[in-house]
């Protein structure tokens, strides 16, 4: 595809609250380059297709197919096309009362300038019509406002869109398993690490079973038993002591535990790990 650009300007502020200042859309050719600049508003570019690099506050992002980034007022930022997959975007720049606090509502921040979304189509789209509603009329620059603000909402619905079940079960199992890592030398319970995640205990056994096949009591004693195991081939400390420092205030508890796993108690099993 040939490289083009089509772009459109202006200074006027017709709207207190929102004001569309420049819009277009490009393919760029290799390597193509902007920047550093300073802008005394909001800019996003949204990438159709190919890639580049968006530099800010001293950070370096690869972008790619997707991908929207957004330079704030009056910080300096650059960008360059990729040499062999340049990118093609699309971009709004804009301001205003209300520009603040809808930016608020999306993932944009200062410290997340690049986001991505699933729809890539539907910006596209809405941006290439406030491109096409551009002209020097009162009602043109209404049906561009109209469209920045389709835009936005766009963002936000994207920022707010719920997590599907499957997500919410991945994180659920993430927050657990990091939970036993962080307590497993304490006392802690099945009932605890629900508690932690804010599940039911039922609950919280059907997201065990579904990712890992084995129920979250299992998978806790398994994991302090394989503690267990490395400190008894690693040290010389005394199996009450390891018991504690795996979670079982009673040694005898964790010597049954362990040889009920294990097939061995904890005193055989370090002998047999000393003589191989």
């Amino acid at each position: 595809m040939e490289p083009y650009k089509f772009s459109f300007q202006q200074q006027k502020e017709d709207n207190v609250l929102m004001n569309v200042y420049n819009c277009g859309y490009q393919k760029c050719t290799s390597g193509y380059h902007m920047g550093p600049v300073v802008r005394s508003n909001y800019l996003i570019h949204h990438v159709f297709s190919g890639k580049g690099t968006f530099s800010v506050g001293g950070q370096d992002y690869a972008i790619g197919e997707g991908d929207t980034f957004i330079i704030y007022p009056n910080t300096p930022a650059s960008y360059e096309a990729d040499a062999d997959d340049p990118w093609e975007y699309y971009w709004v720049g804009f301001g205003g009362a209300e520009a603040h606090q809808l930016l608020n509502h999306t993932d944009f921040s200062p410290e997340r300038p690049v986001i991505s979304t699933d729809c890539r189509q539907q910006l596209r789209d809405l941006l290439l019509l406030l491109y096409q509603s551009t002209g020097k009329e009162r009602y043109n620059h209404t049906r561009m406002v109209g469209y920045l603000y389709l835009f936005l909402a766009q963002l936000m619905e994207a920022a707010n869109k719920p997590p599907s079940a499957q997500e919410l079960s991945e994180l659920y199992l993430k927050k657990a398993l990091d939970y036993v890592v962080d307590y497993y030398e304490t006392p802690i319970t099945v009932l605890d690490i629900a508690a932690h995640v804010g599940v039911s205990r039922s609950h919280l056994y059907r997201i065990f079973m579904h990712h890992l096949q084995e129920s979250p009591k299992n998978y806790l004693e398994h994991y302090r038993m394989n503690q267990g195991v490395l400190l008894l081939e690693q040290t010389n400390l005394p199996v009450g002591e390891i018991a504690a420092l795996v979670g079982y205030s009673d040694p005898l508890h964790f010597s049954k535990a362990f040889k009920k796993r294990m097939g061995k108690s904890p005193k055989a099993y370090r002998q047999q790990a000393d003589n191989s």
